[in-house]
């Protein structure tokens, strides 16, 4: 199932809906409802079904309901006293903003806003502009440890996270907390309207989330004051891809804040040109990712082989759905890959000498060489190489790799197809022979 830009947002709205352990999380797709998965845990909320048993997992929970944080655990597996945790594939977490009704809860806007979110916004800046780095507020320490339980708990799991605002910033310190085994399995991190924690990371923490960089979506619109100490040009100094929405302005900074300034065409959000480079470039990579998931899993199917006794007795035409889907995504995903790549290659072509003439053009009339203009803007990084010819190789390199899978991918299917189909009439002959002797 392909997720657009307008439904991740459905997705990271109902971390502010109030849901039971139990019930089902669904959004609109295509006009229709689509449960995306069930309520497993709640932070911030006595553990419920046994699921958090460990006693790490009560330490990070009580610490959670104890610094305010809130969200929620959501599984693809409805969790029941028969679910074991390991047969749970995926796992989205979604971690909730701010408190700001203080008349209905005084506790948990004060833990929200006093306890965490003005000392975190001081100890930000005081990392950023004078380079200070004191310890992470309670509730983004134990916002890591709820999620590396999680983790630990859904071993067989991939994950997703979304997070909106003060969720961003716990979001942000769980995916610095990550050691590689654990980001190995994030499929893809959703951040939305939240300042910019990473100044306050160690250095390790930010070699961390840079590891994942394109799996991150750091998402701001700059009418919201809520996004503080992002950079206004490039993509460094931030958790993740700094994608700068193209928002309209609402009137209203708590509208605002709330994606109020969202616009989106076909399901895909309106992005700064400044941004656009970077965001299809993660958005590619991330693709390609999935493709190569895609690959593993049939390689690894392949591996057990077909005549074990789990595929004998697997039904044979949902078995072949299973293969054709797998195909028809390989199709679907590596053609928009290659898609994207080569309007990069082209946008790309031409940028170096676009900018030699500029630079000429403003320097016209004076000494200046044009030996003199390379060396100066080699001075700040800029040059042919990183300008121009890394993007392209990159990108070049991207296409290769993708037809690669693809190929692959589609090698396996056919193998598969026809290995269930031996299995499928051998299990029919036994069946016979079964049926005479009886």
């Amino acid at each position: 199932m392909v997720i657009n830009d307008e439904q991740k947002n459905d997705i990271a709205w109902k971390e502010y809906t109030k849901y039971n352990v139990g019930d089902g999380v669904r959004i609109d797709i295509n006009n229709r409802k689509k449960t995306i998965g069930y309520v497993s845990e709640i932070f911030g909320q006595a553990p419920e079904k046994d699921m958090v048993s460990s006693l790490e997992d009560l330490e990070a929970r009580l610490q959670g309901a104890l610094t305010g944080l809130n969200g929620y655990i959501v599984t693809d597996k409805e969790i029941t006293q028969e679910t074991r945790p390991e047969d749970v594939q995926k796992v989205t977490i979604l971690f909730e903003g701010s408190e700001a009704k203080f008349d209905q809860n005084f506790r948990g806007a004060v833990e929200d806003w006093v306890l965490t979110d003005a000392p975190t916004a001081i100890q930000i800046s005081m990392a950023k502009r004078l380079g200070i780095k004191t310890g992470k507020i309670s509730q983004l320490d134990a916002a890591s440890k709820e999620v590396k339980a999680a983790m630990d708990r859904y071993p067989n799991a991939r994950f997703k996270f979304y997070a909106h605002s003060l969720g961003g910033l716990n979001l942000q310190a769980s995916l610095g907390s990550l050691e590689d085994k654990y980001l190995n399995r994030v499929d893809g991190a959703y951040i939305y309207e939240a300042p910019n924690l990473y100044p306050l990371l160690s250095d390790e923490e930010k070699k961390q989330v840079d590891k994942i960089k394109y799996k991150i979506y750091n998402y701001i619109d700059k009418r919201d004051i809520v996004t503080w100490e992002h950079s206004k040009e490039g993509n460094e100094g931030v958790v993740g891809t700094l994608v700068r929405i193209d928002s309209k302005d609402v009137g209203d900074l708590g509208k605002q804040h709330m994606w109020g300034g969202y616009d989106y065409k076909a399901g895909y959000l309106n992005v700064k040109e400044e941004s656009l480079d970077d965001y299809r470039l993660a958005r590619v990579k991330q693709a390609k990712e999935q493709l190569q998931l895609k690959k593993q899993a049939l390689e690894s199917w392949k591996k057990r082989g077909l005549s074990g006794r789990d595929l004998i007795s697997m039904d044979t035409i949902q078995a072949i759905r299973i293969v054709e889907s797998l195909k028809e995504f390989a199709l679907i995903a590596s053609d928009y890959i290659l898609a994207v790549c080569d309007f990069g290659i082209a946008d790309v072509k031409g940028t170096w000498e676009t900018l030699l003439a500029s630079c000429r053009s403003t320097v016209s009339g004076s000494r200046c060489r044009e030996s003199d203009i390379v060396n100066a803007l080699a001075q700040v990084g800029a040059t042919k190489e990183t300008i121009e010819i890394n993007r392209i190789t990159e990108l070049e390199k991207i296409k290769k790799d993708t037809l690669k899978i693809k190929d692959s991918i589609f090698s396996l299917s056919t193998d598969i197809a026809k290995g269930i189909a031996t299995v499928a009439a051998t299990d029919i002959a036994l069946a016979s022979q079964l049926q005479l002797q009886w």
